[in-house]
């Protein structure tokens, strides 16, 4: 009898210690590739934005040929690109390489399978719309963007309730929102332009900073 209570006592003691590990460590470099993901993309749509009141909005249907606009909007997104996937590679070595770091199961958990679902739903929704006339597969395409920003909430409502952090409901119900918006005005309209300039400084930079600060105090 006390062996049995030993032995039911020793379990419990490992189940409690494998609920401790799994909530503890770094949630970074997730942090920092959402910030990097956030600030890169929406600072550079913020700069074709500027541009655009600069030289003036571009006419539906025509081509950007502002030279402002071309510069900022080329070089804008190309710099984008290379510290996007300058992130993924860092984040990649961090968490799997020699000297990686000890990460929060949950953070490794929500991020990667967020991650992972984002970049599904584009290769999906391209397979889908691969042999589909141009504008059905525009319309089609069009339903991307608030996949991805509900996807998006998902993971942050996941967040706020594993983290204990009530805040980012607000940013997960954001997140809704903003599909909701952006699935309203349409895609390939310049107020689409403004809804995911916002999204990605206010619902992916602005709170993954917020977070960073919070993990070096």
């Amino acid at each position: 009898m006390t062996h049995s209570t030993s032995s039911r006592d020793e379990a419990d003691l490992a189940y409690l210690k494998r609920l401790a590990v799994a909530g503890s460590g770094q949630p970074a470099p997730f942090l920092l590739l959402i910030a990097v993901f956030g600030g890169a993309y929406g600072f550079a749509l913020l700069g074709i934005l500027t541009a655009f009141t600069i030289e003036g909005l571009p006419q539906p249907g025509a081509p950007v040929t502002g030279p402002i606009s071309t510069l900022v909007g080329f070089w804008g997104i190309i710099g984008s690109h290379l510290v996007f996937f300058g992130a993924v590679a860092w984040t990649i070595w961090r968490t799997l390489g020699p000297n990686r770091v000890r990460l929060s199961r949950s953070a490794t958990a929500t991020w990667s399978a967020s991650f992972i679902a984002l970049v599904a739903t584009v290769v999906v929704f391209h397979l889908v719309t691969r042999n589909v006339a141009a504008p059905h597969a525009t319309k089609i395409a069009q339903v991307i963007w608030p996949v991805v920003l509900i996807l998006w909430g998902a993971a942050w409502w996941t967040t706020a309730i594993a983290s204990d952090r009530r805040w980012l409901i607000a940013i997960a119900i954001g997140s809704f929102g903003s599909a909701a918006a952006l699935a309203r005005v349409g895609p390939a309209s310049l107020a689409a332009l403004v809804v995911m300039c916002a999204s990605l400084i206010l619902l992916a930079f602005a709170p993954a900073v917020i977070l960073m600060r919070e993990t070096r105090r």
